[in-house]
């Protein structure tokens, strides 16, 4: 009789370490989704930035820094709202955004001594500062086996 109700309880405890799995598996599917989302939404965003910084007059300029400040508090409390961040994310997120802003700083020492009418600099000077962010994003999530 014992060994019957052992192994109704094994096999119990194997089925909910199945259930726990596949429901940890979702959760991190659903964490590494939000932190692409989050990525390549900034990565938009900086084209348009540096566009219209590069080819706007005063009034655009401060039309678009208004718009990128909203777009940054929307995307913070966005952030802050999903209840997960999966274990490598934030690391991730920080050191896009740390490539970011050096790209960033670069685009605007050159283009505004050097560049400030090139057409051709603004639209590069763009992508330029996309490219971390959407690398960031694109990067396969780490296995649950690979993560520290």
């Amino acid at each position: 009789m014992s060994n019957e109700n052992d192994d109704l309880e094994s096999e119990q405890a194997i089925n909910d370490l199945g259930i726990a799995s596949r429901s940890a598996d979702r959760a991190r599917g659903q964490g590494w989704r939000w932190v692409r989302s989050y990525l390549l939404v900034w990565a938009l965003a900086s084209v348009g930035l540096v566009i219209g910084l590069g080819f706007g007059n005063k009034a655009v300029t401060i039309s678009i820094f208004i718009a990128w400040a909203i777009l940054s508090l929307v995307g913070g409390i966005w952030s802050r709202s999903r209840g997960l961040t999966p274990r490598g994310g934030a690391r991730r997120i920080g050191r896009a955004a740390g490539l970011w802003a050096a790209c960033y700083a670069i685009v605007l020492a050159v283009g505004v001594t050097r560049q400030a009418q090139s057409t051709g600099f603004w639209i590069v000077a763009a992508v330029f500062t996309a490219v971390p962010l959407v690398v960031a994003a694109v990067i396969p999530a780490p296995k649950a086996a690979d993560v520290s």
